[in-house]
C-alpha cells in the first residue's frame, strides 16, 4: 500500500508499505481521508519527544471498516466510520495515562490507504458529514470539545474568546461555542480571518499584535469568561484587563510563547483559572460526534488535495494563511 512516511533522515516521501494484518479486537480500515495537524510538522521538524522513525504520519482520519479481527462483531464491516485518534487514554477522563499517545508516531497513522485500529477507536460516520469533513473532526474537534465543556464548562450566555482564528482547534471551539449559543470573540493579526470569523457569528475581533488589544476586547465584549487559547500571552496579566472574575484560560498550545509571567496576587483575588488541555477521551469523542450530529456541524476546510500531493499539502500548511483544516483525500 502506500503512505506518506517520514524516513530516518527525516524527509517525507510518498512510499510502498507493507498492507498491516488486522489483530484480535481490530478492524482493518480502507483509509478515505486524512487531515494534517501541526503536530506533523513538529514531528517533520524533530521538535516533538520520544521521535520514532520511520513512521507513517496521521492523527485525523476516517473511512471504511475493509476487515475485522477475532472477536469483533462482524456488524462493523463496510461500516462507514471515523477514528478516534488515540491509544491508552486509559480510565480517569480528568486526565490521560502515562501511556497515551496519538497516533502517527509512534504508532502508524492515518496517512495510508489501510490502517489498523482497535474496534473501540472507531465511531459511526455521520451521514450528513463527506469523507473529507469526517477527517477533519478529530485531533482539533476533541481538543476544542475538552477544552470549552470539561475545562470551560461552558453554558449558553458566556463570553468566550478563541485566539489565534483560523487554525483547526479555534475553529472547531468557534462551531461549538455558537452552538451553546455563547458570545464568541476572536483575536488574529489578519482582518481578513476576524472578518471572516464574524460571517460565522463570532461578535467582533481584535488584532492581537495592537498594543492595547487586551483594552480593546475590554471594551467590546464587557468582560471574558473562557479564554480558548492557542497561545498564551508571554505576559499573562494582559489578560487581567479583560477577565470576569472566575474566568478559566484553557491552552492547548504555546504557538507564540513557551513561558509566561503572572501576577499571581490578581491571579488568586480574581478566582482566575489557568488550565492545561490536550486532545480529549474515548468517551468525549463519541459525545462530540453526537453534539456535532445532532446540531449538523461541519468542519471548516480550507483546501483539499489528493493524497498523491501530499507533499503539497504540508506545504500549505507551512504558510501559516488556511482558515480551516487542509485534507487529503485519499
Amino acid at each position: 500500500m502506500k503512505a506518506l512516511v517520514l524516513d530516518d533522515s527525516m524527509n517525507l516521501q510518498i512510499k510502498e508499505c507493507e498492507k498491516p494484518i488486522v489483530k484480535p479486537n481490530e478492524v482493518l480500515i480502507k483509509v478515505k481521508a486524512s487531515a494534517i495537524n501541526h503536530r506533523e510538522l513538529w514531528i517533520q521538524q524533530g521538535l516533538y519527544p520520544g521521535l520514532t522513525l520511520p513512521c507513517i504520519l496521521g492523527a485525523d482520519g476516517s473511512g471504511i471498516v475493509a476487515k475485522v479481527g477475532e472477536d469483533v462483531d462482524t456488524d462493523w464491516l463496510n461500516e462507514d466510520i471515523i477514528i478516534y485518534p488515540g491509544y491508552d487514554w486509559g480510565e480517569n477522563e480528568e486526565y490521560p495515562s502515562r501511556a497515551f499517545r496519538v497516533l502517527g508516531m509512534p504508532d502508524p497513522g492515518t496517512m495510508a490507504e489501510y490502517i489498523t485500529v482497535p474496534v473501540k477507536n472507531i465511531v459511526k460516520k455521520p451521514k450528513y458529514l463527506s469523507w473529507a469533513e469526517a477527517s477533519a473532526i478529530p485531533v482539533a474537534s476533541l481538543t476544542a470539545w475538552r477544552a470549552l465543556t470539561r475545562h470551560g464548562k461552558i453554558k449558553p450566555g458566556d463570553n468566550i474568546l478563541i485566539t489565534g482564528i483560523g487554525g483547526g482547534v479555534a475553529q472547531a471551539g468557534l462551531a461549538l461555542a455558537l452552538a451553546f449559543k455563547a458570545n464568541v470573540y476572536v483575536t488574529s493579526s489578519s482582518k481578513k480571518k476576524i472578518a471572516f470569523a464574524k460571517t460565522l457569528g463570532a461578535i467582533d475581533g481584535v488584532n492581537y499584535k495592537d498594543e492595547d488589544w487586551n483594552v480593546q476586547l475590554k471594551e467590546m465584549s464587557k468582560g471574558i469568561d473562557i479564554v480558548l487559547d492557542s497561545s498564551p500571552s508571554s505576559i499573562l496579566d494582559d489578560y487581567f484587563k479583560f477577565m470576569n472574575y472566575g474566568g478559566r484560560i484553557v491552552t492547548y498550545g504555546s504557538t507564540g510563547s513557551r513561558k509566561t509571567t503572572i501576577n499571581i496576587s490578581k491571579f488568586f483575588l480574581r478566582h482566575i483559572q489557568f488550565i492545561g488541555t490536550a486532545m480529549g477521551s474515548p468517551n468525549e469523542f463519541k459525545a462530540l460526534i453526537a453534539f456535532l450530529e445532532d446540531h449538523k456541524i461541519k468542519p471548516l476546510i480550507h483546501e483539499q488535495f489528493y493524497f498523491e500531493s501530499g507533499l503539497e499539502a504540508f506545504d500549505a500548511l507551512r504558510k501559516g494563511t488556511q482558515i480551516g483544516k487542509i485534507v487529503l483525500v485519499h
